[in-house]
């Protein structure tokens, strides 16, 4: 199988993310995305943000079902400003699997606030939800969880609440069965406890494979003092048999993809 995770920057860089989405949707089973917007608008773009990116992608993947799973809506966030919009709108987690897998169950629960608890103003109190996927492979269990963990300004270092998300995590993980594959922008240094938590009953890829970095040079930050090299991470229960692991160096977001092949 192969399963592939981005950070989208809300489309912001469109037509290579799409090009992107539509040479791997060949071979891939499974997307994770992040920073997706919907809207049931005919509105496209703001400030520069695809924010109809779910219904976009989902045109580009016919042979995939679709779920969303939204955080906050009426507000477009970036980690400059977080806007208030008077229509539709919805900013979340976003995953596609082929048609071709047995569904058991979808959802999402939530790590930090709930849903529409953004207190206008402040960029850290953005609700945060895990999203979920349970499939049947050739008569076993499959779990796939898609993340986009708690932001503060400047800081990928441990906090209480990021140190409670993973708890939430792992807690999670315990109760489900079969093989798993949790994935995403956790807006995490790989040196922290909250990665160390995770890491006690999964095996983190990023370490493994020694990646040099997951945040690509479209980061305002990129070559700069306070550049952060670490956010998006993919852990696999040791059941997971793993194929190959790689993050290429592509210019298709502010953010790596994470390419997962395994079995």
């Amino acid at each position: 199988m192969k399963l592939i995770s981005l950070n989208t920057w809300g489309g912001k860089i469109y037509q290579p993310l799409m090009n992107f989405i539509k040479q791997e949707s060949q071979d891939t089973d499974i997307f994770c995305f992040q920073e997706v917007f919907k809207t049931t608008t005919k509105n496209q773009k703001y400030k520069g943000f695809r924010i109809n990116l779910y219904n976009e992608i989902s045109a580009f993947l016919k042979d995939f079902h679709g779920y969303f799973a939204p955080t906050q809506d009426n507000y477009v966030f970036a980690s400059e400003f977080s806007d208030l919009l008077d229509f539709d709108i919805s900013w979340g987690l976003a995953l596609f699997v082929k048609k071709s897998f047995i569904v058991k169950s979808s959802g999402d629960f939530f790590v930090f606030g709930k849903r529409n608890s953004f207190v206008k103003g402040n960029l850290t109190t953005v609700p945060r939800n895990i999203q979920y996927i349970n499939l049947e492979v050739d008569s076993k269990k499959l779990l796939v969880c898609n993340v986009h963990g708690i932001w503060i300004k400047g800081s990928k270092k441990d906090s209480p609440s990021r140190i409670e998300q993973s708890k939430r995590i792992k807690a999670f993980l315990t109760t489900q069965e079969g093989k798993k594959v949790i994935c995403g922008d956790f807006n995490l240094d790989i040196t922290t406890e909250s990665i160390k938590i995770l890491e006690r009953e999964s095996k983190n890829l990023i370490r493994e494979f020694n990646i040099e970095r997951t945040r690509s040079r479209l980061s305002p930050f990129f070559r700069k003092d306070d550049f952060q090299k670490f956010a998006d991470y993919t852990f696999v229960s040791p059941d997971v048999l793993v194929k190959n692991f790689e993050v290429p160096d592509i210019q298709i977001s502010d953010h790596l993809p994470m390419i997962l092949e395994f079995s």
